[in-house]
């Protein structure tokens, strides 16, 4: 029976807004899929809501994007409803499998299926039904409303949206109609331009044989490339490819900005912590959005408000405690963090954070990267300047797309014997990866350079596994994450932070992924040296296409061992990708009694506004010398007439704050400020054990006589626990896009 007929009955015209699932649990979907914020379409203003204090969703389609205002004090069971299907993931890449426009425009309808080439029509998995609500709102042309079966509460996962005002779809009774729960506020020209598509019976076509869900594809849209009477594919469907909030309730701001971490899993070794600080003057809301290889692609994890200036531990996997579930198990995952800040809030800063995860026996951390201000060009090459090959070594690239359309990512490893790429295909926001040591790859040292015809993230990790016949609790197996270098490599540099220590390698890994050979002259710049002092310098020749690691033991610095240095570069001729690594190689891969760690950093290319490190760490009843937790900061400018000022300030999650070092450095000076000499941070962690974690912040900036320039400096934050062998370097989570290193405010005066 068409819905057309208007005057069929109030059981017809539930029989057409039907369809129920049968409940089964989804397949997995195709491997590295997840998904992420908002490919272009600009947010809507708050003007266009009804109430400030609504959540909004956006549907972004095949089609364009859809912003959805949810009526949460007029329909709370609905929209409760609705939003845990977005937050579990559950309605990305559904279809809409119902244009009901004959003979008059009606409804557009959705949220039950998937559809996959070869497997045809998959069920989405539901929820137990809900009360239908009567909730005073009429069902107007742009409305949105729960389908159903003929039972009054049946709904679950599916929903409709009124192309035209559908009175007679009102409940007026207890037993009859539909709850509207919200509206389109934006993209309704994209509903209307699904309207104007083709609505064809499909209930016979061949991609739809055998399911018991065939009969409903009766007014199913296609795209204009599909041809009458063949079968259906992927491509001729209708898709959302992703379902997100973007305001959430009770909150007067969008999620407008976000921190991304490609690299997660959870397994009974490892322990991981998303550690996160709000650095704005309100409160922030935020929602951690955890995204899958396989199965469903994500899901809302983690999501509330942190008051300003507090810090907040989350923990994502224990090794510890398997009753916490916060993240699947055995399935690799990356993290994004996205922060709301109410209208209006001066100087608006994501939510930093940092991932540490203890895994292998080692432990790696990492502030998660901040992509505002990087152009798509620039998200489409990462560089890493050094991965260990070994037959006792894990190593793993991951990857996340930030784009709505599908790419190619290639994956090209440099050694002193050539290059081989290997290239996978990427679908819109997938998260993708490679595990090196599954590929064959001949043990040694490369760089990597990742490529992609799509904006991504990618991040690297290098772990150690003991020996054969080696016990595993006992091995050393040090480890060492990094973010990659964005952008195609640099012309100039920095490290904060650089040690040679007995017994360890230590090597600045310099990979020129140019056509010319890259003259890259090496400064070190050790503490205490005088302004007018010229640095320690070296020149390195790399060929064009080619790596070289930098022994800075061999060397012959004259910087004696355990001193902490920093080191900038400046290529002249191409630009370069340089990476810090350090590992102890005395009994790798054994079992004994040796416990220690790798570190591995990035030479840094930009010097961001402000830097923040979430996950700062302090055990006060330890006064042994044990453990070590070292900031430090280089004064990038060359310039003598600058004056730069610092201040480094800890945060704790009550809210409160203590500046524990500040002072002046001159140009091209450095300072290193250990956490265990503020005998004030030392006194606030001995109060609570909430107080041992905290997040650190360098505030600094530059002022030549007329202007300041706010700027952190260049920045690194290492932690070496010699009794349980845990050490990580970080350049923590940046504020803002900041400067790049070539900037002219970094040069001397001319």
């Amino acid at each position: 029976m068409r819905i057309g007929m208007r005057a069929a009955g109030v059981e017809a015209i539930i029989r057409r807004l039907l369809v129920g699932t049968s409940g089964k649990a989804p397949p997995s979907v195709d491997a590295l899929e997840p998904r992420c914020l908002l490919a272009g379409t600009p947010l809507p203003s708050l003007t266009d809501l009804e109430n400030a204090n609504n959540a909004v969703v956006r549907f972004e389609t095949t089609m364009g994007d859809i912003d959805l205002e949810l009526f949460s004090s007029q329909a709370p069971i609905t929209v409760a409803n609705f939003l845990n299907y977005v937050t579990t993931g559950r309605y990305d890449n559904t279809i809409f499998h119902r244009n009901a426009i004959n003979p008059n425009p009606f409804v557009l309808q959705g949220g039950g299926f998937g559809f996959e080439d070869g497997q045809g029509l998959v069920p989405m998995a539901t929820d137990a039904p809900i009360v239908r609500e009567t909730t005073g709102r009429q069902n107007i042309a742009r409305t949105i409303a729960m389908a159903r079966t003929g039972a009054i509460n049946s709904a679950t996962n599916q929903f409709f949206i009124n192309y035209v005002t559908n009175s007679f779809l009102d409940p007026t009774a207890p037993t009859n109609g539909y709850a509207v729960f919200g509206r389109v506020i934006q993209g309704w020209d994209v509903v209307v331009s699904i309207q104007n598509l083709r609505s064809l019976n499909l209930t016979g076509n061949a991609s739809f044989s055998g399911s018991v869900h065939a009969g409903a594809m009766n007014e199913f849209p296609v795209t204009n490339t599909y041809v009458e009477g063949q079968p259906i594919a992927e491509a001729h469907t209708i898709r959302i490819i992703n379902a997100e909030i973007i305001k959430p309730t009770n909150v007067n701001g969008f999620f407008e900005q976000r921190l991304i971490m490609p690299e997660g899993f959870r397994s009974a070794r490892t322990t991981e912590t998303l550690d996160l600080y709000n650095p704005n003057t309100t409160t922030a809301t935020y929602q951690v959005i955890v995204k899958y290889e396989w199965g469903l692609r994500d899901t809302v994890v983690y999501s509330g408000a942190i008051s300003a200036g507090s810090k907040l531990r989350l923990r994502l996997s224990d090794a510890g405690d398997s009753s916490l579930n916060a993240v699947r198990a055995n399935t690799p995952y990356s993290v994004i963090v996205e922060t709301a800040l109410p209208n209006g809030t001066p100087g608006p800063q994501p939510i930093t954070g940092s991932v540490n995860r203890v895994d292998f026996n080692a432990d790696t951390s990492e502030g998660m990267f901040n992509p505002a201000g990087y152009s798509d060009t620039q998200l489409r090459t990462w560089d890493f300047g050094r991965m260990e090959r070994g037959p006792t070594s894990r190593e793993y690239i991951s990857w996340v797309s930030l784009d709505d359309t599908a790419g190619n990512v290639t994956v090209t490893m440099i050694s002193a014997s050539g290059s081989q790429s290997v290239t996978y295909s990427l679908d819109a926001y997938r998260r993708g990866g490679i595990a090196m040591h599954g590929r064959n790859l001949a043990a040694g040292t490369y760089s990597v350079r990742v490529t992609s015809t799509v904006p991504i993230v990618a991040y690297l990790s290098d772990w150690d596994i003991p020996a054969t016949g080696q016990a595993y609790a006992t091995s050393y197996t040090p480890a060492f994450g990094v973010m990659g270098l964005p952008g195609g490599g640099a012309a100039k540099g920095g490290a904060a932070d650089v040690v040679v220590r007995t017994n360890f390698t230590s090597t600045l890994s310099i990979f020129n992924p140019g056509n010319t050979v890259a003259s890259v002259t090496l400064n070190f710049w050790r503490t205490g040296r005088i302004s007018t002092d010229p640095p320690i310098s070296r020149l390195q020749s790399v060929n064009p296409q080619a790596r070289v690691d930098f022994d800075l033991a061999a060397a012959a610095l004259g910087i004696p061992l355990g001193e902490s240095f920093s080191v900038t570069y400046t290529s002249s001729s191409a630009s370069v990708s340089i990476q810090y690594t350090s590992f102890d190689n005395v009994g790798r891969n054994l079992s004994g009694t040796k416990k220690a760690d790798g570190v591995a950093s990035m030479l840094a290319a930009r010097v961001a506004p402000t830097a923040y490190f979430t996950d700062g760490l302090i055990d006060p009843t330890r006064t042994d010398g044990s453990q070590t937790e070292r900031i430090s900061i280089f004064n990038p400018f060359a310039d003598a007439g600058q004056t730069f000022t610092y201040t480094i300030r800890y945060y704790f999650s009550d809210g409160t704050s203590i500046d524990a070092f500040s002072g002046t450095l001159g140009a091209n000076a450095r300072v290193d400020h250990t956490t265990q000499s503020s005998s004030a941070v030392r006194n606030k962690a001995s109060s609570n054990g909430a107080f041992r974690n905290y997040a650190i912040a360098v505030l600094a900036s530059a002022n030549d006589g007329e202007t300041t320039t706010t700027v952190s400096g260049i920045v690194q934050l290492t932690r070496i626990d010699t009794t349980t062998g845990l050490s990580i370097t970080t350049t923590g989570s940046a504020s803002g896009f900041g400067y790049p290193y070539t900037d002219p405010i970094f040069l001397p005066p001319t």
